[in-house]
């Protein structure tokens, strides 16, 4: 009988070090910020910075975004990665909480304005000579063009991008107007100011060329009433090569350009 309550003793000891091996290497549950924006109709990645995997995910107000988990990333903890996708404009918040510890976390989140970001590749990038750079997109790294009624339009340069910020720097605030004229061809202009702090705005007019996969990107994430067709996946790649696309402001003076992914620095977006 002693020799039984000894094992059992032995036993529980045992069980009692491993629950407290297993509770010493969770990692608490942390993210790089408390605050995130999501496009209307896009979806944004928030990725933890430490934590075990495994989460239960809340959101506030589900008719303005929802929240879900995908599996299989790099760079996250245990390969799980955190997605939010904006429905409606408007503000909610999301409470992640690791099963692992039971801690939770509570995000912030906006659902803003959808929009589209162009980079902008100088002409030469594909070996032609004597192309210039049309003015005012000389230095210009990024333009997101965003799906409002008055059609605001942002012009960035790169900076130097951390974990916590694309780097984007924003140089100038203005106006667009996209008009489908042909196939694959689009009439372009863009309004901005003359000078900072004039109210004096000066017009400059471009032709938009890219494919049909660009058209229909263009025409529904701006709302522009195209009425562009359905994609035929057989015949149209989701992914242009900026070879085919661009904005001419003449034979010789245009710049070549890419649909980005890249996110809107928050805080810009109303």
């Amino acid at each position: 009988m002693k020799r039984k309550l000894y094992y059992l003793a032995t036993l529980f000891c045992l069980l009692a070090s491993l629950n407290a091996c297993k509770d010493e290497d969770n990692q608490p549950l942390e993210f790089y910020d408390s605050y995130y924006e999501v496009p209307m109709g896009g979806i944004r990645y928030i990725g933890p910075k430490s934590g075990n995997g495994d989460y239960n995910l809340e959101m506030e107000h589900t008719q303005i975004a929802a929240a879900g988990i995908e599996k299989g990333w790099s760079g996250v903890p245990n390969g799980t990665n955190i997605y939010v996708r904006g429905y409606l404009t408007g503000k909610t918040r999301l409470q992640v909480t690791d099963y692992a510890t039971s801690e939770s976390c509570v995000l912030n989140i906006k659902v803003v304005d959808n929009y589209e970001a162009l980079q902008l590749l100088p002409a030469d990038y594909l070996g032609e000579e004597g192309i210039t750079t049309p003015q005012p997109l000389q230095g210009v790294d990024f333009i997101f063009l965003i799906n409002t009624p008055s059609r605001e339009a942002y012009f960035f340069e790169r900076g130097e991008q951390t974990a916590f910020s694309s780097g984007l720097k924003l140089l100038v605030k203005g106006t667009y107007e996209l008009a489908q004229e042909a196939d694959e061809k689009v009439s372009l202009a863009f309004v901005l100011p003359e000078e900072e702090g004039n109210a004096a705005t000066k017009r400059y007019t471009y032709t938009l060329r890219c494919n049909a996969y660009g058209l229909h990107r263009l025409d529904k994430n701006l709302a522009l009433n195209w009425g562009t067709p359905p994609l035929n996946s057989a015949c149209t790649s989701p992914v242009t090569p900026p070879a085919s696309n661009s904005i001419e402001e003449s034979e010789t003076s245009k710049v070549i350009f890419a649909f980005s992914e890249i996110e809107m620095p928050v805080g810009i977006l109303s």
